[in-house]
């Protein structure tokens, strides 16, 4: 309301000294301009101007400073992302490739232990089979050892059968036994 009041009062004053300079003729007058007019024009222009200057240029003015300095941030944020991805993926590279090192090495020193113990499982199941194998060379040499001597017996006994069944008459016991020991020597 204030603001109308002033426009107004303006607006009268320059109609006023419009007039009085078209009474005064002048320069002006031959070219045709009517100064109140003039004036009255140029006011309101100005006025128009201020408010348009105040409430208008200005805010918008703040506004897109504003919004130019969040978007060169943006820029900026943008580009130290883009900068830190970069670094990121370069100590990925790195961090797999070590990762990678350190797996292989370790598939070697699991191989290596692996086929040590394959090796040492290999000798000790050798070890183990001749160890087997010896002891059923001596089983079985013990037990041929003891067939032989149960042969030696069986032979001494069907000698003895067939000795008393020739003579028919038993000789005494130190003379069977001399003659199981010779017949024995003969069968070897």
């Amino acid at each position: 309301m204030i603001l109308y009041n002033i426009i107004l009062s303006v607006a009268e004053t320059a109609v006023e000294a419009a007039t009085e300079a078209e009474h005064t003729g002048g320069i002006a007058g031959t070219l045709g301009i009517n100064w109140k007019l003039f004036i009255a024009q140029l006011v309101n222009f100005s006025i128009v101007l201020f408010v348009f200057w105040k409430w208008i240029v200005k805010p918008l003015a703040k506004t897109l400073t504003e919004r130019q300095e969040k978007i060169e941030k943006g820029l900026k944020y943008s580009e130290a992302m883009e900068e830190e991805k970069k670094k990121f993926e370069s100590w990925k590279a790195e961090e797999m490739k070590k990762v990678r090192t350190e797996a292989d090495s370790i598939m070697r020193s699991s191989m290596e232990v692996a086929e040590k113990q394959k090796m040492d499982t290999i000798s000790q199941a050798q070890k183990q089979a001749n160890r087997l194998l010896e002891q059923a060379k001596q089983t079985l040499e013990s037990e041929k050892q003891s067939m032989i001597s149960e042969v030696r017996a069986e032979a001494a006994d069907l000698i003895i059968k067939a000795a008393e069944k020739i003579i028919k008459t038993k000789i005494d016991s130190s003379k069977d036994k001399e003659l199981i020991t010779e017949s024995l020597r003969n069968i070897k």
